[in-house]
């Protein structure tokens, strides 16, 4: 089944914990499934449900093993969505940071 890795700009809702501390942040979603759309569908509806809103999908991508070091920090994220069948990761940068 082929892996999806999409990253997408998101900023917290009142409903993150991570609210009052950060203004936004990239979330990167290795996701399997056979249909990219249905890939994009679940991570929106997940980041959704630890209160983020989703701004932008920046980009997509299908992903092997091959594109990957062995000392690449984001390898294990994909072993680990080859398990679990899907692992997002949020990299958030401060409130005010970026803001006009």
């Amino acid at each position: 089944m082929p892996m999806f890795l999409l990253t997408f700009q998101a900023v917290p809702t009142p409903d993150a914990k991570e609210f009052h501390d950060a203004g936004g942040a990239y979330v990167s979603c290795w996701m399997q499934n056979q249909d990219k759309d249905d890939a994009e569908e679940r991570a929106r509806e997940l980041i959704e449900d630890y209160g983020w809103e989703v701004e932008s999908l920046e980009e997509g991508a299908v992903v092997t093993g091959a594109d990957y070091e062995e000392d690449d920090e984001d390898r294990e994220f994909y072993e680990q969505a080859l398990v679990e069948g899907e692992v997002l990761v949020f990299n958030t940068w401060p409130r005010g940071v970026g803001e006009e």
